[in-house]
C-alpha cells in the first residue's frame, strides 16, 4: 500500500518521486506533458564532456544516446538529462528554444544536428 500526502500548492510526493508542478519558474521547449510526466527511478548522469557547440553534434549525440539506451529509460528521460551535457553556446540556444516546442526526443535531436 502506498501512501500519499498532499498538501495545498505543494507537489504530490510517492515512492520518491515527485510530481512536476504545473507551471515551471523558467521557460523550456518541453511540452506540458513531457514535463509533468514522473521521473523514471535511478538514472545515471551521462558521463561525456560537456558539448559547448565546438565539436560535431552528430557525434555527441550518439554518445549520448548510447549511455541513455543502456540505461532502459523513456523518451522523457531522454529529454530531462539533454539539458545537463550541454555548455556554453549550446546551452544558450537549448535555452532560447520556443516552449513547448517539442513532443518527442527525437524532434529535439533532429534540430541540435541541423
Amino acid at each position: 500500500m502506498v501512501q500519499v500526502e498532499h498538501h495545498p500548492k505543494t507537489p504530490l510526493k510517492v515512492s520518491g518521486t515527485a510530481a512536476r508542478p504545473a507551471a515551471l519558474p523558467f521557460s523550456t521547449p518541453f511540452t506540458a506533458e513531457i514535463i509533468n510526466n514522473l521521473r523514471y527511478g535511478k538514472v545515471k548522469i551521462p558521463t561525456l564532456d560537456l558539448y559547448n557547440g565546438t565539436t560535431d553534434p552528430e557525434e555527441h549525440l550518439g554518445v549520448y544516446k548510447a549511455q541513455m539506451y543502456v540505461q532502459d529509460v523513456d523518451d522523457t528521460t531522454y529529454y530531462r538529462y539533454f539539458l545537463a551535457i550541454l555548455k556554453g553556446v549550446s546551452q544558450s540556444w537549448f535555452n532560447n528554444l520556443t516552449s513547448g516546442t517539442f513532443t518527442c526526443f527525437q524532434e529535439l535531436a533532429d534540430k541540435f544536428v541541423s
